[in-house]
């Protein structure tokens, strides 16, 4: 499957992938306190698999990949999965601001294991950009670093998946249609969640219903965006503008939560767009 790279066309997905998952990130917060984990974690998936079976019918593509790609689409999948699971379990059971800051570390994981297993090339420009970034991330959400051990472990494993997850996409993008590839994701992770689904089931009401409802429809167009993101550009490329991510979040917590941007945010807001616009001309 030949794809041309087209590096703009990358980073605008990577943007609109960060403004749907900062969307999801909001009904997680709305949701994790009356809703387990598992069930927050299956209709995110759920609502995906739908969405993207749909896509595969209706543009024809295959459902579960050729037989020399799925391997990958399972390792795909099973990183992901782990990634996404941690990533809630931190924001259920810690400071909204260390958690995310701790998920905002995967693109580092990215350029580490692009390099170590794509063979893509680490500039100096690559190192600066995501160090600026990371800063700017630590001014937007000021962690204070006082949670438990184990949910701030669980935060930065769920990066460390997320990189890993975000590597392998790298690759098999070359291999099957986007649409395939979220579709198995969605699938593998329905099924690894069933059996942990009815330990602790709670039957939402109907706005309980409608945030899970919405972390599965934003967290499906934040995948959509982020896989395509991945097929028109190196990961090397486009990974740091994952750091977007925080920014819409910020907007969104004023707008829903009430939470004021200081100075503070608007150094880390100035510090990630000013890093990003130097790789970009540096390139």
């Amino acid at each position: 499957m030949d794809i041309v790279l087209d590096r703009k066309k990358g980073i605008l997905f990577m943007l609109i992938s960060c403004f749907w998952f900062a969307a999801m990130q909001m009904f997680v917060k709305l949701s994790g306190n009356s809703i387990p984990l598992f069930e927050q974690v299956f209709f995110r998936n759920l609502v995906t698999l739908f969405l993207c079976g749909f896509l595969c019918f209706k543009n024809n593509v295959r459902f579960f990949g050729t037989k020399e790609s799925r391997p990958y689409l399972y390792l795909r999948s099973i990183l992901g999965y782990l990634g996404v699971v941690l990533n809630f379990y931190a924001i259920n059971n810690m400071n909204t601001a260390d958690a995310t800051i701790l998920q905002k570390s995967s693109p580092i994981f990215v350029i580490i294991f692009s390099v170590i297993f794509l063979k893509e090339k680490l500039t100096k420009t690559n190192i600066i950009t995501l160090i600026l970034c990371f800063i700017g991330a630590i001014f937007v959400v000021r962690p204070q670093f006082n949670s438990t051990v184990i949910p701030a472990v669980a935060g930065l494993a769920s990066a460390g998946f997320a990189g890993g997850a975000y590597t392998v996409l790298a690759y098999v993008n070359k291999m099957e249609d986007s649409n395939t590839i979220i579709f198995f994701f969605s699938l593998v992770s329905s099924i690894i969640t069933i059996p942990f689904l009815f330990i602790d089931f709670v039957t939402p009401t109907f706005i309980q219903f409608l945030s899970l409802i919405g972390i599965g429809i934003f967290a499906g167009l934040g995948q959509i965006f982020l896989t395509l993101s991945y097929k028109y550009a190196l990961a090397t490329d486009v990974s740091i503008y994952n750091y977007a991510t925080i920014i819409f979040t910020s907007i969104m917590g004023y707008f829903i939560f009430g939470e004021i941007l200081n100075i503070f945010s608007v150094v880390g807001i100035v510090l990630i767009f000013s890093s990003s616009y130097y790789q970009y001309k540096r390139r």
